[in-house]
């Protein structure tokens, strides 16, 4: 069992860092999942963009719709988050 990380505070392994920047390189998929996630997460003020990051978010809605279609889901796993009555430290 993997032991529990904190936002702002996890660890990824070397195989999560080598299979990321894989999936970067290969069209940049991985980035371009990631954008979506970071989105849901700013709206929440856990976390801030990027220039890029934003730029992408608004190809990605532009172009495909997949960038406000996955960032609803995402969303909607955030609100459905408890945490016990208290504001996780980050």
């Amino acid at each position: 069992m993997s032991e529990r990380q904190y936002l702002g505070q996890g660890n990824t392994t070397s195989w999560e860092k080598f299979w990321y920047i894989l999936g970067c390189i290969y069209f940049g998929a991985a980035y371009l999942q990631k954008v979506p996630v970071k989105k849901a997460l700013s709206e929440y003020g856990l976390v801030e963009m990027t220039g890029a990051e934003k730029f992408w978010y608004v190809v990605l809605c532009i172009f495909f719709g997949a960038g406000y279609f996955g960032k609803v889901t995402i969303k909607k796993a955030l609100s459905e988050v408890r945490n016990g009555g208290g504001v996780p430290t980050v």
